[in-house]
C-alpha cells in the first residue's frame, strides 16, 4: 500500500498548507506588479511559487513526513 508520505502527520500536513497559500496567493501577489503590462500575470506567479515550494519541499519538508528525519513516532 502506497503512503502519501506529504499527509502523513499533522506538522506535514501544515506545510503543505503554508505551500498552497505560497504558490496560490503570495507568490501571484508578489510577481504581478513586475508584470502590469501582461494580461495574465497570475500564470507567473503560479509558476515562481510552486518552484519555491517543491525546493522548500525537497530541502526541508520531506524530512516532517514519516520516515523523515524529524518525525517522532
Amino acid at each position: 500500500m502506497y503512503i502519501m508520505s506529504h499527509l502523513s502527520t499533522p506538522i506535514s500536513v501544515g506545510i503543505m498548507f503554508f505551500y498552497s497559500f505560497l504558490t496560490f496567493f503570495l507568490a501571484p501577489l508578489l510577481v504581478s506588479p513586475f508584470m502590469a503590462d501582461h494580461p495574465d500575470k497570475c500564470v507567473a506567479g503560479f509558476l515562481v511559487g510552486f518552484t519555491i515550494s517543491m525546493l522548500l519541499w525537497m530541502k526541508y519538508g520531506r524530512h516532517f513526513s514519516v520516515g523523515g528525519k524529524y518525525h517522532k513516532s
